[in-house]
């Protein structure tokens, strides 16, 4: 493979991701501070009791908010986000040392090892790591 032909799929693999990043899916989770519990509609998402050192008895309910819920999802719209600029500029990199023929085979490690620190499925690094090897032959 070519390094203009390794470029080319790397960047067809990007642009795919931008024009339809509803194909990764992520799960977002919201829990309170202590246990977790799953309610039905109106009721209680965790009901704790315990035994106090006094006297009498101690009760409390607790579920995830909506605002806890809001919080969460900005929180994590906000990194995938900066994770996706992150994964384009260094995919943007790798199109252009290959295209110019000066990627070696320690910037492709330098370059998966960043890519692993993202969100970007093991799957798409891998291929990746092929497709720049068919290239560089290393």
């Amino acid at each position: 493979m070519t390094h203009n032909e390794a470029a080319s799929l790397i960047e067809t693999m990007f642009n795919s991701m931008k024009q339809n990043p509803a194909q990764f899916n992520f799960n977002v989770s919201v829990t309170t501070v202590g246990a977790m519990g799953i309610g039905g509609s109106g009721g209680h998402g965790i009901v704790g009791i315990a035994n106090g050192p006094g006297v009498g008895v101690y009760a409390s309910a607790s579920s995830p908010t909506v605002a806890q819920i809001e919080i969460a999802q900005q929180s994590a719209n906000s990194e995938l986000n900066s994770q996706f600029q992150v994964i384009q500029s260094i995919l943007e990199n790798i199109v252009s040392e290959l295209r110019s023929q000066t990627i070696s085979a320690q910037k492709k490690e330098a370059y998966l090892a960043q890519l692993k620190k993202t969100w970007l499925p093991n799957v798409l690094v891998t291929l990746i790591s092929s497709i720049i090897t068919s290239a560089i032959g290393t």
